[in-house]
């Protein structure tokens, strides 16, 4: 087994035994996120109207965005401080995290009565839940990444595992008995809180961190926030705007057509639990050519999945969700922009590892610009179809935009920890969040 590790470590060019270490779990991880999302959202497919799955999404989609204000950036610094030895950082942003995170409760509580005096009860009961809750679990989930830090996938999957498994039980249990979906949105919130406080409880009873704190990790957190708040914007706005345009039974519609690849996209993303730790410790100059290598591996798979994905979509959708097969055509428009996500990604990872913060600002307020008109442009346009094509849209700009930026930068002195690190490139993958 050592002498097969050794040898794919020549080929891929990459720790193939800290892979093997973490990989296990993480495969297990992207299993069950896999299998669990795709069961939830079969039960609620077969199970909801359509009117009432739209009305729970545009809540879920309302209360992402009111969540954006609090310190959204704090989970990846919480990761990067504890690999560096600096555990007691989680307490500290912690606690910024709860400060900030008042003001999510006070713009739900302002967003309730706008909708409750419109008339929409339901819809100001729901918000006012999520902007009650979210600072809570917020505060308490950045101890997650004390595991992740210290690379203890196995105790970090395990917990995620918890969670994932509480909520979605108790969701399908809910859908089944209740077509009420602020029921839905209490279940939701309500369980996530639960699982966040005894994930936090066990992780400071059970491991103990310790109390080494780098107070300048705080700053860049909350640059890195402010930055997830345009991303969030324009995540979100195109949920947001089908609901008011079109109704809640079109945002169904519209949010099946990427039930399927938002799994693919979220296995991506768990890899980023691995690397970032790795990432953090690598010498700059290691870093900027494993960006590349890994950009490079990763893009030819994705144009992979995506021509896979497109064959079969048709007869997945008939399979799990009958009653949306009208989603197929625009699954397969939303899956190509799968193929920018590697890019994206690592060239984005590569600037918050080096802390180029005024990069970072550049790349997120040019892209999440490009993606908020074009959101305006094309869904009050051509509703649904152009949702999708906006989506694959701005993945394409977003990845001219931040590998634009990765060329022109090459410095690569001085910015991380990891001079003289090993021969072998330590990294997987990292990565963010794409639109």
């Amino acid at each position: 087994m050592q002498r097969l590790l050794r040898f794919s470590e020549r080929i891929f060019k990459t720790d193939m035994r800290y892979v093997a270490r973490g990989g296990f779990w993480l495969t297990v991880g992207q299993a069950f996120a896999l299998i669990s999302s795709l069961g939830l959202s079969v039960a609620f497919a077969n199970l909801l109207p359509k009117e009432v799955y739209g009305n729970y999404k545009f809540i879920l989609s309302i209360a992402g965005l009111l969540g954006s204000l609090a310190l959204t950036g704090m989970g990846s610094v919480v990761i990067q401080a504890v690999a560096r030895g600096h555990e007691g950082t989680a307490a500290i942003v912690s606690k910024h995290y709860l400060r900030f995170g008042s003001a999510v409760t006070i713009a739900s509580l302002a967003l309730s009565i706008y909708y409750y005096v419109g008339g929409g009860t339901n819809i100001a009961l729901g918000i006012l839940i999520a902007g009650v809750t979210l600072p809570l679990s917020g505060a308490w989930g950045l101890y997650s990444g004390v595991l992740s830090g210290r690379k203890d996938f196995k105790h970090s999957t395990l917990f995620w595992i918890y969670g994932q498994a509480t909520s979605v039980a108790a969701l399908i249990i809910t859908a089944k008995y209740s077509h009420n979906f602020v029921a839905l949105v209490a279940v939701y919130y309500f369980s996530n809180i639960l699982t966040a406080y005894i994930t936090y409880r066990y992780i400071i009873y059970k491991f103990k961190p310790n109390t080494l704190e780098d107070a300048s990790m705080v700053g860049y957190g909350k640059h890195i926030s402010l930055m997830n708040f345009f991303g969030t914007l324009a995540n979100q706005l195109d949920k947001i705007l089908v609901f008011h345009f079109l109704g809640a039974a079109p945002l169904a519609v519209y949010t099946f057509a990427f039930a399927i690849p938002e799994q693919i996209k979220g296995s991506y993303k768990n890899l980023f639990n691995i690397a970032l730790p790795r990432y953090a410790e690598l010498a700059p100059e290691k870093l900027r050519a494993s960006i590349i290598d890994k950009t490079i591996r990763l893009t030819i798979v994705s144009v992979l999945i995506v021509v896979v994905y497109i064959l079969l979509s048709p007869y997945l959708f008939l399979l799990l969700f009958p009653k949306y097969l009208d989603s197929v055509f625009y699954s397969q428009i939303y899956i190509l922009g799968l193929i920018a996500i590697p890019g994206i990604s690592l060239f984005g990872t590569y600037f918050q590892v080096k802390k180029a913060t005024a990069t970072l600002y550049k790349l997120n307020i040019l892209s999440n610009i490009a993606t908020i008109v074009l959101t305006i442009i094309l869904i009050s346009k051509w509703g649904i179809k152009g949702a999708v094509i906006e989506n694959g849209l701005s993945w394409f700009i977003m990845l001219a935009i931040n590998g634009f930026y990765f060329a022109r930068d090459r410095d690569t002195r001085g910015t991380g920890p990891g001079q003289g690190g090993p021969v072998i490139d330590q990294t997987l993958v990292g990565v963010g969040e794409p639109k």
